[in-house]
Order: C-alpha cells, then structure tokens, then sequence
C-alpha cells in the first residue's frame, strides 16, 4: 500500500532512514514492544529474551517492570503451545513455569 493511499500509515511510524538518501522505514506500532508475529522462532526467541530479563530484575525494587515482562510471557503461553515448544521443552524456572502453565 502506498503512503497516498488512506488508512497506508494507520498504525505505522517512520523508524528512521536505511541507507543514506533512502526514505524513512516504515515499521508497524504491533513491532514495538508487542508480540512480533506467531512463527516459532519469534515465539521462542521472544520467550526467551522475556525470560531472561525477567530473571535480571528484583521484583521488589521493579515491581513495573516485573510485571510488564510477566505479561510478556503470558501472551507467549499460546503461540508456544500451538508450536508445540512446550511439549519438547523444560521450564527450569519455577516462577516461569508457574507464568505458562507448565
């Protein structure tokens, strides 16, 4: 879709340039900071990126951000279920697990 056209930014922000003289990128808002997309790797990477900042935090002195990152990891509870992750896969962390279920 063209920018011309209407609705072709809703939901989109210039990301900044690419190569010098190219126009700004244009990434959709659901890419920053949300879910990516339900492919696997996505699914696992995110899951695993959540985890591990969530183990960097003390969750008495970032209650916010421990929160934010447990919320994270519970809307990955059903893209690694229906990738099948979680049926091949072991949650060493018992908090974690306790987060998806396992």
């Amino acid at each position: 879709m063209y920018p011309s056209q209407p609705g072709a930014l809703e939901g989109r922000h210039a990301a900044g340039p690419g190569m010098p003289g190219q126009p700004p990128r244009m990434v959709g808002l659901h890419t920053m900071g949300g879910l990516q997309g339900s492919t696997p790797v996505n699914a696992l990477a995110s899951f695993v990126t959540y985890v591990k900042a969530l183990e960097a935090l003390d969750k008495h002195h970032f209650p916010d951000e421990y929160a934010i990152h447990s919320d994270r990891i519970k809307e990955l509870r059903p893209f690694l279920r229906a990738h099948g992750i979680l049926d091949v896969m072991e949650i060493k962390n018992p908090e974690v697990a306790a987060l998806i279920g396992a």
